[in-house]
């Protein structure tokens, strides 16, 4: 059964940006997930920080695209969600 955060990210159309970020993340040698990164908030904070201190600018970009909709979706990556 899918997550709600799974669900709306699948209703806003945001599933190709995740899947952007995992193959950017895979091209730095970094393993992403997709379905722990929709349902373990603490390993999405740890991987969008880590894309946010990436030297890819297109990467941190994403990172922060991505951090923007989690949040808006009730899913705070930017500051110890519980």
């Amino acid at each position: 059964m899918n997550s709600m955060l799974e669900q709306a990210i699948e209703e806003e159309g945001s599933f190709l940006d995740l899947v952007d970020f995992k193959w950017l993340m895979t091209g730095l040698g970094l393993r992403v997930e997709l379905s722990r990164l929709q349902q373990d908030m603490a390993y999405a904070r740890e991987c969008l920080q880590r894309g946010l201190a990436s030297d890819s600018s297109l990467l941190r970009q994403r990172s922060a695209e991505l951090s923007t909709l989690f949040a808006r979706l009730g899913a705070d990556t930017a500051d110890g969600a519980r």
